[in-house]
């Protein structure tokens, strides 16, 4: 995605879907790719790619901020189309939300959870993209697996909105099935965040960036059983190695 008025488009999400299935979607179902400030080129692992079914609509959702004068957008969606023989697994996206927001004003550490459905089966992380507005102050990804482990693959302290980054694993994390993500973050509503717009008010779920947002993507893929027994055994798949 690429925005055509860098001044008011707050963030896009693309998604391909069955024709006039546009109810309910989410960072999970048909989600195709998204863009938000600090964006940049995301590269999935050789032989990978994401499907779109046959007769899908493209559906885009944008959400614009106010400046005071009236604007003009037109973004932009590229698609690079990948050779089906070249093609050996199929990439998906899943997010966790927490809408029930109440950040109370002048509160500068205030702690949020979301948690994601749990895994239905075995899948390797390729990369995160967390998202939040301008008091979000940190974000934190956690792996809890079925035994109740608890292991953190993502520790982002200092978040910044305006360079909302996708944080790409070096090597892929395998997750065995019935795992899920913990998503804790932390939000500064007090005068002492310089982003801040009205430190004085409870801040609740909203489509604006004076409001709040949590939602955390994964990109993922998922395993079959000769992959999962390699990785068990320490080894990486060969497909996993690089990028293209």
């Amino acid at each position: 995605m690429k925005p055509g008025n860098r001044e008011v488009v707050h963030h896009i999400l693309a998604f391909a879907v069955p024709k006039g299935k546009r109810r309910g979607l989410d960072g999970a179902r048909g989600f195709l790719v998204g863009y938000v400030p600090g964006a940049r080129l995301e590269l999935a692992p050789r032989g990978h790619a994401k499907r779109v079914p046959a007769g899908s609509e493209l559906i885009f959702q944008v959400h614009y901020t106010p400046i005071g004068v009236p604007q003009k957008d037109q973004s932009l969606l590229g698609i690079v189309l990948a050779d089906p023989d070249t093609v050996t697994h199929q990439v998906v996206t899943t997010s966790a939300v927490q809408s029930k927001l109440r950040i109370p004003p002048g509160e500068s550490d205030h702690k949020v959870f979301a948690t994601s459905p749990r895994f239905p089966s075995n899948a390797t992380l390729l990369s995160f993209s967390p998202h939040m507005h301008v008091r979000g102050k940190s974000y934190r990804y956690d792996l809890q697996t079925p035994d109740g482990q608890m292991e953190t693959l993502l520790d982002i302290p200092a978040y910044d909105f305006n360079w909302q980054t996708t944080y790409e694993l070096k090597e892929p994390k395998w997750i065995p099935a019935g795992s899920k993500i913990v998503h804790t973050t932390w939000w500064d509503n007090s005068a002492q965040n310089p982003a801040n717009p009205d430190p004085t008010i409870n801040v609740t779920w909203g489509e604006q960036s004076w409001e709040e947002m949590l939602f955390g993507a994964v990109l993922m893929r998922f395993l079959d059983d000769e992959e999962v027994a390699a990785l068990k055994a320490g080894q990486q798949p060969a497909d996993l190695a690089s990028t293209d």
